[in-house]
């Protein structure tokens, strides 16, 4: 029965940097009797698990939490994932936060009968139940295929999710889809040991940017003074960047202009997503990497590829799809299984479930890093947990998130 099972104020689901510091949030405001469970058997979320060589793409600075300095003279250096989730090991320790965490706990559904309590039922058969439920399982759970990925019968493919390094694309004719910085990244590796490597882009890459400018970390220039000036300005500073780096007589940075020219607005910088890596540029340059358009036509299982830029792929061995992922928690009820975080108030609260139900992490910045973001979400979330802040009328609410 329930009244003789015990029943917690907030479970968290998710050992990653959102449900460590949404744990840890919670017991500074008085909140102790909560459990964070991930399936993982250590900490580190979806990042843990990413690619060998993977380096973040936002400083130490931007990516560490407020109240957690890592290490002196780390100001312009970018962290490997090993050293990302050893910060978070730290900060976790630091914080009492290790105490609270459950790992190897795989959730296999949620439900909420009567909408009261949160039951959630782990693949070992066990039940716990709360009144407050978090979901910090991160944006990397469901892979995105585009439809013509089903006509691929006689090459390999995969996503990049389940990218390691790149020895098993030695000597074959690869490509890869998307331009974010996991396929740059990616298309970098595999364009170093290919026989061919092509990327294939609906539109563009992104805004791409270096981790680095000199010494220093571009995202220094992830700040107000110059992301809150009128959206006007856009199109100049986007010509701008553009005469700068074709100005360097750089074959990479030449690159660099090429693919941020391919974006189709002309406020270019402020219409899209950040790419903050050059990988991609320095693949072309220096590796004979081939930028294609759009996959429109698949012939002979997939050997064959047309693309929209009337290109053809002939005898391709394998497709890497980075194609983003899907916001769906499989094991949610239906009605809170996918996501929009932009259907959330300040991303974080569903209006009809308002404290009860949390997301953490959903949220991503074009530029700058989602880790302080998770911090602020996780504040928030904790003093209204705490009663020590009250969430607006549902009014309210509702023209914030429009």
């Amino acid at each position: 029965m329930e009244a003789d099972k015990h029943i917690y104020e907030c479970i968290v689901i998710g050992a990653g940097p959102g449900g460590l510091t949404c744990t840890k949030e919670l017991l500074e405001n008085g909140i102790d009797n909560i459990l964070c469970l991930d399936k993982a058997e250590k900490l580190g979320g979806v990042f843990a698990n990413t690619y060998d060589n993977l380096k973040l793409t936002s400083s130490a600075t931007f990516s560490m939490f407020s109240d957690f300095f890592n290490k002196s003279g780390e100001s312009n250096h970018f962290w490997s994932k090993e050293e990302a989730v050893d910060y978070w090991r730290r900060y976790a320790i630091k914080f009492n936060v290790s105490k609270y965490l459950r790992f190897g706990s795989q959730v296999d559904e949620v439900t909420r009968p009567d909408n009261d309590l949160w039951h959630v039922n782990l693949a070992d058969g066990e039940q716990l139940l709360c009144k407050k439920l978090v979901l910090a399982t991160g944006n990397n759970c469901v892979e995105k295929y585009p439809e013509w990925s089903k006509q691929l019968t006689d090459v390999e493919y995969s996503h990049s999710k389940h990218y390691q390094n790149c020895k098993p694309f030695v000597g074959k004719r690869v490509l890869v889809i998307g331009g974010g910085e996991s396929a740059a990244d990616i298309a970098l590796e595999i364009s170093r040991v290919a026989d061919q490597c092509w990327v294939s882009l609906r539109e563009s890459a992104g805004w791409v940017v270096p981790r680095k400018r000199g010494f220093n970390a571009t995202d220094i220039s992830t700040h107000r003074g110059l992301w809150g000036l009128p959206r006007k300005y856009g199109t100049y500073f986007t010509r701008r960047s553009i005469e700068i780096e074709q100005a360097k007589k750089d074959p990479v940075y030449d690159a660099v202009a090429m693919l941020n020219s391919k974006i189709p607005n002309p406020r270019g910088i402020w219409s899209t997503y950040g790419t903050k890596t050059i990988a991609l540029a320095e693949a072309i340059a220096n590796h004979n990497c081939q930028v294609v358009g759009e996959v429109t036509d698949v012939s002979e299982g997939g050997k064959q590829l047309m693309t929209a830029d009337g290109v053809d792929l002939n005898d391709v061995d394998m497709v890497v799809f980075s194609t983003g992922y899907m916001n769906s928690i499989g094991f949610m009820p239906e009605a809170y299984r996918s996501c929009d975080p932009r259907s959330l108030y300040k991303h974080i609260f569903n209006l009809d479930t308002q404290n009860s139900l949390a997301w953490i992490g959903v949220a991503r910045p074009g530029f700058g890093s989602q880790f302080p973001i998770m911090e602020l979400q996780s504040r928030l979330f904790a003093l209204v947990c705490a009663g020590k802040h009250n969430l607006p009328s549902r009014e309210t609410m509702q023209q914030s998130i429009d």
